[in-house]
């Protein structure tokens, strides 16, 4: 997977937004680790639903959300973005997360979003009722953590290209996809005769969740595996879980070019 989802936006500085008031930064805890934090809410007076803006993978600092952050200021959520543990500002260690890890460390990740959760609650300018989760790649595996934990649950999740599937097919997968020109065919193939470990896997925790959410999914995407993850959503969509995906035809992993706002107002509404 990439190591953090890339999308070209151009997006001014949000504390310069004529949509946002100035973004104060601080620190807020969980457990021992401080998380290193940027708030931003729109002009005006609350309250303000919120959000907690989540990471793809690798060093992802809070400063890399801010595509998402504006986007929903503009559409009057106060936002909180976050370095991850151990990355820019945050204390902790940083950990790469593998098979080996995975079921370890994103129980630990969304932990750190349920604390981001927990924080805007006791905002004054925040309307406790309504902080959702959102988050793109590796945010899709975490997300659904943090929503099943924590209490009360988030009033929705949007996932950005978020797989659905295991850790180990989604890495064996993008092992022969990810900046190849490999017919996606024939790695659907090799991905069917998969037998190696798989880590996390999402199913059971998606399963038990009763949170709407919604994944934004390019059918050209390289880095997760798109047949396996729109087959697991359909499944649970047709057990009756209160979730859908929108699918843009030629997207990649970046989402780039697709109308994802035209289905999260959608969705939001």
């Amino acid at each position: 997977m990439n190591r953090i989802m890339v999308v070209v936006v151009a997006v001014a500085a949000v504390a310069c937004s004529a949509h946002a008031q100035p973004s104060p930064t601080g620190f807020f805890a969980n457990g021992d680790v401080k998380l290193s934090y940027e708030f931003t809410k729109p002009v005006g007076r609350g309250p303000f639903p919120g959000v907690v803006i989540g990471h793809g993978s690798g060093l992802a600092k809070k400063e890399d959300c801010r595509y998402l952050s504006a986007s929903f200021l503009r559409r009057g959520y106060a936002t909180l973005c976050y370095d991850k543990r151990g990355v820019g500002q945050s204390t902790g260690t940083y950990t790469d997360v593998g098979t080996g890890n995975s079921e370890k460390m994103f129980p630990l990740l969304a932990s750190d979003m349920v604390a981001g959760m927990k924080f805007l609650a006791a905002h004054p300018d925040i309307d406790k009722k309504h902080i959702g989760l959102a988050g793109s790649s590796q945010a899709g595996w975490i997300i659904p953590i943090a929503a099943a934990t924590a209490e009360p649950k988030p009033a929705f999740m949007i996932m950005l290209s978020g797989p659905t599937c295991p850790v180990g097919e989604e890495i064996y997968w993008s092992r022969f996809a990810e900046g190849t020109t490999m017919p996606a065919a024939e790695v659907y193939d090799k991905l069917d005769q998969y037998t190696g470990p798989h880590g996390f896997d999402p199913a059971p925790t998606l399963r038990s969740l009763n949170v709407r959410g919604l994944w934004l999914l390019g059918l050209d995407d390289r880095s997760i595996p798109i047949r396996d993850t729109i087959r697991i959503l359909d499944g649970l969509i047709k057990d009756g879980k209160p979730y859908r995906h929108v699918d843009f035809p030629g997207a990649d992993h970046s989402l780039r070019g697709a109308n994802i706002w035209r289905a999260i107002d959608e969705f939001l509404r």
